[in-house]
């Protein structure tokens, strides 16, 4: 299977997570966005490019196109549904007062699909609305593609890695404002910091000269809010002072910059004091999606399915948590050990 196969060839646990001329084009393009994201853009464009004579070839389980690496989506209806049932247990528990929401990511062929090769991946939405159809009415439904299909010709995700980039996570943190009736923050004028030289999984799994000269860099924003980040463990009430941001990074590890990486559990405390407490439930690509809640909530508590292994529901009453937002990947949220893992996470 084509996901087990790129779980399977690197080191890192896989969580689906323009040529070098063109690279500077793009950062640039990724700045300038930041006015874009103020203004209200209806427009939606079509699922498939027109053909532009660009090939595609595959390099043991990557598909490398436009000259950056991508995974190819095939995710089935009955994994799907498995995905919607261990969310349901969630809200069938009727924790008072608690409100759930689910919202799937795509990943970046999504958006770069030509009319050759628009076979080749099962549509995110098709797929995302599937398993929306298992899940109990209850549970607020969070479908980020058109929003972030709008942005398709940013810098939303990266060229060597399967990760998306801040900016593609900000656009889906908008469709989840809009979902939760809170008003997302405006990056015009928010400072920001950039890791140069990443070169990601996709790279590291196949060694290809064509993505190593596609090099992508990570941007992060420095939010004005001022936050207590701590890290916790599987002892509630346990918390140690750190830091949100992994500063120390650099190259390849670049992606770790946000929550210092996969983190079993961490929390945020802000100025906010308007009772809104939520807890994310992840894998790695809600790493760059979480420090956009600060702007929102009065506490925010991530924890990684995979690896978490306290007492999530104790937790859960302990902080006072009143919403509870599971963000995962297209592949994980069809995948069986992330599906046990979420699961996992109520025993």
């Amino acid at each position: 299977m084509l996901l087990r196969t790129l779980i399977l060839a690197g080191t890192i646990v896989f969580i689906s997570c323009h040529n070098s001329s063109q690279k500077t084009k793009v950062n640039v393009a990724d700045t300038a966005s930041l006015t874009t994201t103020a203004k209200d853009i209806t427009a939606i464009p079509d699922r498939i490019l027109p053909d532009d004579g660009q090939e595609g070839i595959r390099k043991g389980a990557v598909f490398i196109f436009k000259k950056r690496g991508f995974e190819l989506f095939s995710g089935g209806t009955a994994m799907g549904k498995k995905y919607a049932e261990a969310i349901n247990m969630y809200n069938r528990l009727k924790i008072p007062g608690l409100k759930i929401y689910n919202l799937i990511i795509p990943n970046g062929f999504e958006f770069e699909v030509t009319e050759r090769y628009k076979n080749l991946a099962k549509p995110a939405t098709e797929a995302i609305n599937s398993i929306f159809s298992s899940e109990d009415p209850e549970i607020i439904k969070v479908n980020p593609v058109d929003e972030i299909r709008r942005h398709r010709s940013e810098y939303i995700y990266f060229n060597t890695d399967h990760h998306w980039t801040s900016l593609g996570a900000y656009y889906a943190y908008r469709s989840f404002c809009k979902a939760a009736s809170l008003t997302p923050v405006s990056l015009d004028s928010i400072p920001y910091k950039v890791r140069p030289g990443f070169l990601g999984f996709f790279h590291r799994i196949t060694r290809s000269a064509v993505l190593k000269n596609n090099p992508d860099s990570v941007k992060y924003y420095l939010f004005p809010d001022s936050v207590n980040f701590y890290i916790g463990s599987n002892t509630i009430g346990y918390w140690s002072k750190s830091h949100m941001y992994a500063e120390d990074v650099r190259g390849d590890n670049s992606y770790s910059v946000f929550l210092q990486g996969d983190l079993p559990i961490c929390k945020m405390e802000t100025q906010h004091k308007n009772g809104r407490k939520i807890v994310l439930v992840k894998e790695s690509y809600g790493n760059a999606f979480a420090p956009f809640l600060i702007n929102n909530y009065e506490k925010v508590i991530v924890v990684d399915q995979r690896s978490y292994k306290g007492n999530f529901i104790a937790m859960l009453k302990a902080e006072g948590i009143n919403e509870l937002l599971f963000i995962n990947n297209i592949f994980a949220a069809h995948t069986q050990f992330h599906i046990d893992d979420i699961k996992g996470l109520k025993k």
